[in-house]
């Protein structure tokens, strides 16, 4: 099967308010997704004009300046200071990553409300808490779901088969749900699982009561050998 992947942007009009220069701090890293990118540089000439110290932000793969992967967000490096990152954008799938990657307070500007939200370190410590009791509620359970997409850069079946074979040997049950587009709701029709891993993006949780790959690798319940990313 074929894929065309089209970049489909925002084509109505972007205005920002004072309540944006009051309720930012002074030295901002900007970016967005792809829908929003072209107002990029609106929003910086807007802030620096305000008197904000700006700098936009720079991804790994991203193809543009200032765009944001929410499934690949590293920890951003850069030789000056600052106090925050400004999301120019709707929902919380990249802030939440930016936040998650960064422990920097992430500022969502919504261009078509003009409303404006901080992720802060409060909020964090509120989804670690859920993540903590995500994996405690897998710890205890039998019927594991494990998510697994069949996309470029994101297909980690190596991992998976030694996951299975792992999670076997703890006397767990797991059944592999290949797709190439993960559908939440349709996923309600398997009730016997008990709980959901996900090895695609990892911003999935944020939607969706489950537990990465990672996470499990992370605190020692899965080697992770070989595989996982």
């Amino acid at each position: 099967m074929k894929h065309l992947f089209v970049e489909v942007k925002y084509t109505g009009k972007v205005q920002f308010t004072q309540e944006l220069l009051d309720q930012t701090p002074k030295r901002l890293v900007i970016c967005s997704n792809i829908q929003y990118l072209d107002f990029l540089p609106q929003l910086k000439d807007f802030l620096e004009k305000g008197g904000k110290e700006v700098q936009v932000f720079q991804s790994r793969h991203g193809q543009y300046s200032g765009q944001i992967l929410g499934c690949d967000v590293f920890p951003f490096s850069s030789e000056k200071e600052f106090d925050a990152f400004l999301y120019l954008g709707d929902g919380l799938f990249h802030p939440t990553a930016l936040l998650y990657r960064n422990e920097k307070s992430v500022f969502m500007y919504c261009p078509r409300g003009e409303t404006i939200k901080e992720l802060d370190l409060n909020y964090l410590e509120s989804l670690k808490k859920k993540k903590k009791g995500r994996l405690a509620k897998f710890i205890v359970s039998k019927e594991i779901g494990v998510l697994v997409t069949r996309k470029p850069g994101q297909n980690q079946s190596l991992a998976v088969e030694n996951f299975r074979k792992e999670m076997s040997d703890k006397g767990k049950n797991i059944y592999v749900f290949l797709t190439d587009n993960i559908n939440v709701s349709k996923l309600e029709d398997f009730n016997f699982i008990e709980m959901w891993v996900n090895t695609g993006c990892p911003r999935i949780i944020e939607d969706f009561k489950c537990v990465n790959l990672r996470d499990l690798q992370e605190i020692s319940y899965f080697s992770g050998k070989e595989g996982v990313f």
